[in-house]
């Protein structure tokens, strides 16, 4: 099975933290890293499942710049 692995960046905001996939429109927040970090796991949970419901997973990955993924693709999320 193929393997995506996106990288996440966790940086302090003007009122907490902002965790962030550079790659992806996505984000979480909190007033401490894991919360922040926590946040963008269920946001991130959330936009696979819409996309791959409504079968524009494989196109949205394809233009942030990871063309060709098969169906079958593990996405793993790891924090830097």
């Amino acid at each position: 099975m193929e393997r995506l692995v996106l990288t996440a960046q966790v940086a302090q905001g003007v009122s907490g933290y902002v965790a962030t996939v550079e790659q992806l429109p996505l984000e979480g927040l909190g007033e401490s890293v894991r919360e922040a970090q926590d946040q963008l796991i269920q946001v991130m949970r959330a936009w696979i499942e819409t996309h791959d419901g409504q079968d524009t997973l494989g196109e949205v990955l394809a233009l942030a710049g990871f063309p060709g993924l098969g169906e079958d693709t593990e996405l793993q999320l790891q924090f830097a």
